[in-house]
């Protein structure tokens, strides 16, 4: 965040005020991105809202696939809960924003002002996400391994999930703690020592 917007915009005495239709949101200057405070599960109302007055504002969100009932869903969780960045066109009129329902404020630098926001910032804010999108990603994968690897036993029966042998069926000789599992299984009529992981197993009550 390299500057503060300079106070353009705010009210002061002598300004003239319009009360006849919507205030204008900013006035002649350059474009310039800010992260306006807005009140809980309110970012895509002030969306919507800062879009039919002229600016563009967005509030990162991370998408998930999840399965529920046997059916695929997009879920959608906010990545910085209260903040939506708006750009801008021009020097934002502070008063007029702060009328917005639902905005609170918007960050600001020491003095109080608001704060611009570099594009590379929001690039960095993103890059974050992505970061935060691989870890949930594996800590998901690893709760897939130990809920598959809870359901398998030693000697007991498995069947190969997916893959080249998907459907194969095969005995559990050892699981490990990290999810490593060694089965025994035919193949071109003779047994074979196998590892693979618990999650590309389905557990079955025998092997043949």
């Amino acid at each position: 965040m390299a500057r503060a917007f300079d106070g353009r915009g705010a009210v002061a005495v002598g300004d003239v005020v319009s009360t006849s239709g919507p205030a204008p949101l900013f006035q002649p200057g350059p474009a310039q991105w800010y992260a306006l405070r807005v009140a809980a599960q309110r970012e895509s109302f002030v969306e919507r809202w800062l879009s039919l007055r002229g600016v563009m504002g967005f509030h990162p969100v991370l998408t998930r696939t999840v399965v529920r009932h046997g059916r695929k869903l997009q879920q959608a969780k906010r990545y910085l809960p209260g903040y939506v960045f708006a750009r801008f066109p021009g020097y934002p009129v502070v008063h007029a924003i702060r009328t917005l329902p639902h905005v609170l404020g918007a960050l600001t630098v020491q003095d109080g002002n608001w704060a611009c926001i570099k594009p590379e910032d929001l690039r960095a804010l993103y890059d974050m996400r992505q970061v935060d999108a691989k870890i949930e990603d594996a800590e998901a994968a690893a709760a897939a391994r130990r809920k598959a690897a809870r359901a398998l036993r030693a000697g007991g029966g498995a069947l190969f999930r997916a893959g080249p042998m998907a459907g194969t069926r095969c005995e559990v000789i050892e699981i490990a703690g990290s999810g490593d599992v060694r089965v025994r299984l035919r193949l071109f009529g003779a047994e074979h020592l196998v590892s693979t992981r618990a999650e590309d197993l389905i557990s079955i009550r025998k092997a043949s």
